[in-house]
C-alpha cells in the first residue's frame, strides 16, 4: 500500500527535526513530508545507527556526517531511497559511484558557508600578520612586549595566493583587496579571463604562486591532483617570511613537511583549520597544534548560525524537488543514477 506522505530519514548528530520540519512548513509541504528523526554519533554509518528505520523503507535520506560505503549504498536503495541527501559540501567519505550502480541520486550543498569559511581564513590570515594569538599567549605567561616575535607588516601592498578559486576563495578575494593586497590565483579549470573578472592575476602554476606569495590560501577539494599538495619543497619556495593557511582539507598537506618547516623556519607561520586525522591527532599533529607559530582551529570556519540554516535548507530543498515537485535536484551529483 502507497504511503500517504514521503518518508525521509533524518539522519543527523542530533536528530531533532525541529528546524526541519518549520522550514518544510514555511514551504508549505510539511504534510507532504514525514520526517524520521534518528541521532547518530560521529560518523556512524546509516546502515548501523538506522538499520531498523531503514528496514521500515523510507523515500529519501538527509544525512549529515556519517560516512556510505558501497555496502551502506545497497542498504539505502534496498530501502526504498531515490535520494541521499548529504549536508555537507564534500563528498569523500560517501561512495559516489555505489549509489549509482545502485539507482539512488547523490546531492551535497555547495557553498553554503563559503563566506563563513572566507572570514575564517581572512581572520587566520590576520591573526598571523598581527601575532595576536601569540602576543596574547606571550602576556599571559607574564611579559608586556609590544615587539614580541617576528616583524609585522601591513597587509597593504602583500601579495595572498589563492589555490583554487571555488566558492570559498571568489569570497575572500574582495577581503583581500580591501585590505590593500593584490591577489594572484592558481586554478586550473578556470580561465585568466574570469579570474581578471574578479580582480584577481591567474597564474600558470603552483610554483609561480609560492614564489610570489606572501601568504599561501588552499581552497582545494582533497583529490588526487592536491593530496599532499604543499610538501617540503613546496614550503621551501614560499620562503622564510610566508604564511601557510589551510581551510581546506589535511590531506592537501604533507604535515610532517609542515612541522620541519615550522622548527626551522622555512616559513614563518600558519594557519590551520583541519588537520589529516582530526579528533584522533598523531604526535606530528599534536606538535603542530602546540607550535607557537601555528594556530589551529577545529574545523569549525563553516560555523555559524546562518550557515546552519542554510544547511538545512539546502539538503531540504533536494528532498523537495525530487519527491514532491518531481524534478531532478539542483545539486544533484549523480543524475544518471535515475536514467
Amino acid at each position: 500500500m502507497a504511503r500517504d506522505r514521503h518518508r525521509v530519514l533524518f539522519y543527523t548528530l542530533s536528530g531533532d527535526t525541529t528546524a526541519a520540519q518549520a522550514i518544510l512548513d514555511e514551504w508549505g509541504v510539511g504534510e507532504q513530508i514525514e520526517l524520521v528523526g534518528v541521532s547518530h554519533g560521529v560518523f556512524v554509518p546509516v546502515t548501523e545507527g538506522a538499520a531498523d528505520e531503514l528496514a521500515r523503507g523510507c523515500d529519501a535520506i538527509v544525512n549529515e556526517i556519517a560516512g556510505l560505503s558501497a555496502a551502506g549504498a545497497r542498504a539505502v536503495a534496498e530501502s526504498g531511497a531515490r535520494l541521499f541527501a548529504s549536508l555537507s559540501i564534500g563528498i569523500n567519505h560517501i561512495d559516489v559511484d555505489a549509489l549509482t550502480r545502485e539507482g539512488v541520486l547523490l546531492t551535497n550543498c555547495p557553498g553554503y558557508c563559503a563566506e563563513d569559511v572566507a572570514l575564517h581564513a581572512v581572520a587566520l590570515m590576520l591573526d598571523l600578520m598581527r601575532k595576536v594569538t601569540a602576543s596574547n599567549l606571550d602576556t599571559r605567561a607574564g611579559r608586556w612586549n609590544p615587539y614580541f616575535g617576528y616583524p609585522v607588516h601591513r597587509p597593504a601592498g602583500r601579495t595572498l595566493g589563492l589555490v583554487f578559486f571555488g566558492h570559498i576563495a571568489q569570497k575572500v578575494a574582495p577581503i583581500a583587496h580591501a585590505l590593500g593586497m593584490s591577489v594572484v590565483v592558481w586554478a586550473p579549470t578556470k580561465s585568466a579571463e574570469e579570474i581578471a573578472d574578479a580582480g584577481c592575476e591567474k597564474v600558470d602554476s603552483l610554483d609561480e604562486l609560492l614564489v610570489r606569495s606572501d601568504v599561501v590560501s588552499l581552497h582545494c577539494p582533497l583529490i588526487p591532483l592536491t593530496e599532499n599538495l604543499i610538501g617540503a619543497r613546496e614550503l621551501t619556495l614560499m620562503g622564510p617570511d610566508a604564511f601557510l593557511i589551510n581551510t581546506a582539507r589535511g590531506g592537501c598537506v604533507d604535515e610532517e613537511a609542515l612541522l620541519e618547516a615550522l622548527e626551522k623556519g622555512t616559513i614563518r607561520g600558519c594557519g590551520l583549520d583541519c588537520l589529516t586525522r582530526e579528533r584522533e591527532l598523531t604526535a606530528t599533529e599534536r606538535a603542530i597544534v602546540a607550535h607557537p607559530r601555528a594556530i589551529v582551529t577545529p574545523h569549525s570556519a563553516f560555523v555559524s548560525e546562518e550557515a546552519t540554516d542554510e544547511l538545512l535548507r539546502m539538503g531540504l530543498r533536494s528532498v523537495k524537488e525530487l519527491l514532491v515537485d518531481g524534478t531532478m535536484p539542483t545539486h544533484a551529483l549523480n543524475p544518471e543514477a535515475l536514467r
